[in-house]
């Protein structure tokens, strides 16, 4: 069950038990993860102009401290050690190939960001819990909502 928080502008859960580990307890509302929702409200193609206007709402995800704290701390981690590795491999392909290793510079923003995303999966699954988006879809009022018509991403024009 979800109430509207008019001063925030989102549905917070009057149910506690955590959706990411299944087993504790939210104490706070800001410990909760909120996934943002979107749905089209109005689309316009003309043959120069396209525009799309859309609603957008936070759902309020029950999370407990923990699960909280497993989150940032992957979220942290991941980015200091993927963006870590991929400078370490753009500062050796310098110093490998001198001039030559300015192609690093076009490979190391994926490496970067693709280390990121494994190291934050890989931290996550290792305290078997689901990650954020995960435990957002097996909420059952984001599974009424997605089937009502409301999506995980903005509408594109």
């Amino acid at each position: 069950m979800y109430t509207f928080n008019e001063k925030e502008k989102r549905f917070e859960p009057s149910e506690t038990l955590c959706q990411y580990c299944e087993t504790e307890h939210s104490t706070s509302m800001e410990d909760n993860y909120f996934v943002e929702l979107y749905k089209e409200k109005d689309r316009t193609n003309i043959i120069v102009y396209r525009s799309v206007k859309y609603s957008k709402i936070p759902v309020g995800i029950p999370r407990c401290k923990t699960c909280m704290n497993v989150h940032a701390n992957a979220n942290l981690m991941s980015g200091l050690l993927g963006w870590g590795i991929a400078l370490l491999v753009l500062i050796l392909w310098f110093a490998i190939w001198g001039p030559y290793g300015l192609f690093g510079l076009l490979v190391c923003p994926f490496l970067g960001w693709g280390l990121m995303v494994w190291i934050e999966k890989s931290m996550i699954q290792k305290k078997q819990i689901y990650s954020k988006i995960d435990g957002a879809k097996q909420n059952e009022a984001v599974q009424d909502l997605v089937l009502s018509g409301w999506s995980f991403t903005p509408p594109m024009a």
